[in-house]
């Protein structure tokens, strides 16, 4: 039996039905490493505010984690400890891993190239990870790299593909969806909306956003901004859409289009980052960063044909069953155990 421990990290915005921890509830004889601890709040910001975050994020949040795993390590014979989110709380368990028996160190990154550069400057503790998830291709080559990780594969992120599923019945003419806000072009969206909205008279337009970001978004009588929606309002939101809209300037993995395709709804975005592997053979428009008409035309195209709408949900849906948690986590299993077999546990 394989003992694994999930360093976990949730983003806040993320829905219950969403995010990379996710992953937790497919794995068997696993435990997520949360940060239970009784120290005060105050003194953890403290010892966090000590170290330097130029070797990847590590907050309060990071101290507790950490105080949590040295336990676990210490009480039990784990075998792997694998950090959902290496961009973050990557320290002094794995600088003193020596004391636990050695367990293997793993973890997945979820950033691309460009913003590792300035969150992790020092690599000295992922230098340290015996293998590494990249949940976008575009990762692959810049992990085994720059990070110098002897083991680097490439893991889709994955889906529910039980929560998120396809409601014909709901579906809204010429309605478009824009969703989150890490690396998207909102300059494409506010160049763009007003120039469908010209040749689309009835367009509809749900933009959800955290509220930290609303004002990214430049007025327009075709939108309207939703936040705080809970998971059932999330997808009716994605069933109701006729296509996603989703203008990026980078990416490796993406919730909102993976959760799009699930839902059967045809998404219209940018060839950059993961992108392309993501939607290989659903035929869904991605359009070279920057080239905003090109975005203009095909959503026009999309939106008065029928027949093209119907076939991309269909692939589309299709695809994201590839991308479901049980396929996901079963690939996760399958390089835990070739770490353990090259270092011979």
């Amino acid at each position: 039996m394989i003992n694994t421990l999930f360093v976990q990290h949730r983003s806040p915005h993320h829905a219950k039905n969403s995010g990379y921890d996710r992953l937790i509830d497919y794995y068997h004889h696993a435990k997520a490493v949360s940060g239970v601890s009784r120290m005060p709040y105050k003194l953890a910001k403290v010892l966090s505010s000590m170290v330097s975050q130029k070797a990847g994020l590590y907050n309060s949040d990071s101290v507790y984690k950490e105080l949590e795993l040295f336990g676990l390590l210490k009480a039990k014979n784990q075998s792997i400890v694998h950090y959902l989110n290496a961009e973050r709380d990557v320290r002094f368990a794995i600088k003193y891993k020596r004391l636990f028996n050695n367990p293997i160190f793993l973890g997945t990154f979820h950033k691309p190239a460009s913003i590792l550069d300035w969150r992790i400057q020092n690599t000295a503790y992922v230098n340290s990870l015996n293998g590494a998830i990249a949940v976008g291709v575009n990762q692959v080559d810049y992990l085994r790299e720059r990070f110098k990780i002897p083991h680097v594969t490439y893991i889709p992120h994955g889906v529910d593909t039980q929560f998120f599923f396809p409601d014909l019945t709901k579906r809204k003419a010429n309605r478009l969806l824009f969703v989150g806000q890490h690396l998207r072009d909102f300059k494409a969206l506010n160049y763009c909306i007003p120039r469908i909205a010209e040749h689309v008279k009835d367009l509809s337009v749900q933009v959800i956003i955290h509220p930290g970001y609303i004002d990214k978004v430049v007025f327009h009588k075709s939108i309207t901004i939703l936040s705080g929606l809970d998971d059932v309002g999330l997808r009716r939101a994605y069933q109701e859409a006729s296509v996603l809209f989703l203008p990026m300037l980078d990416s490796t993995a993406c919730n909102s289009i993976l959760e799009a395709m699930a839902c059967g709804l045809p998404v219209v975005t940018n060839a950059v980052g993961g992108n392309m592997e993501y939607l290989k053979d659903t035929d869904s428009f991605l359009m070279p960063i920057l080239e905003y008409d090109g975005l203009i035309e095909e959503v026009k195209r999309l939106l008065s044909d029928t027949l093209s709408l119907e076939r991309l949900s269909r692939l589309g849906r299709e695809k994201a069953l590839n991308y479901d948690w049980e396929e996901v986590s079963s690939q996760v299993l399958k390089f835990h155990k070739s770490l353990l077999l090259e270092q011979g546990i």
